[in-house]
C-alpha cells in the first residue's frame, strides 16, 4: 500500500492529495525523515520507524498556523485547494533548505496548479520569507 492512501484511507489525514500514479503534480508531497518525497511513490513497507510530516502536521498543537500556511492566506494563494498542501510542503522544505529563496529557486518546485496561482504561491513564499505574515 502506498502512503498516500495510508494517510488518507486508514489515518483519516485527508490533506495529501492524488495528483497520479507518479506524483508528477506535487499534490501528494510530504516529507519522510525531513526530505520531500511524493506519497504515491512511498511503500508502507518501507517506511517503518521514519518520521512522517503532512501538510496537517505544518500548524502547531494548538492549531496555530505554520507562518507559511498563514502566507497562503494572506496572499489569497489557494485557488480551488487541490494543489494548495503540496505547494505547502513543497514550499515548507524550500525555506527549510533556503531561508530566502529567489524566484528561480520557487520556479524549480515541482508543483502544478491548474487554477494558475502560481504567481500568488510566490507571492506566499517570498512573505513567509520575509516574515511579513499577517501584515497588510
Amino acid at each position: 500500500m502506498p502512503l498516500l492512501w495510508y494517510l488518507r484511507d486508514v489515518l483519516w489525514l485527508t490533506g495529501t492529495k492524488y495528483g497520479g500514479a507518479h506524483g508528477g503534480s506535487g499534490a501528494d508531497l510530504v516529507l519522510v525523515n525531513g526530505k520531500l518525497v511524493s506519497a504515491i511513490t512511498q511503500p508502507m513497507a518501507k517506511l517503518a520507524g521514519k518520521s512522517i510530516t503532512t501538510v496537517e502536521g505544518l500548524a502547531a498543537d494548538d492549531g496555530t498556523l505554520h507562518p507559511l500556511q498563514q502566507a497562503f492566506i494572506d496572499e489569497d494563494a489557494i485557488g480551488c485547494g487541490y494543489c494548495t498542501p503540496g505547494w505547502l510542503m513543497a514550499g515548507f522544505d524550500l525555506l527549510k533548505r533556503k531561508p530566502q529563496p529567489s524566484d528561480a529557486d520557487i520556479n524549480q518546485l515541482p508543483n502544478s496548479c491548474r487554477c494558475g496561482c502560481q504567481t500568488r504561491v510566490r507571492a506566499a513564499i517570498k512573505r513567509a520569507a520575509a516574515g511579513k505574515v499577517g501584515q497588510a
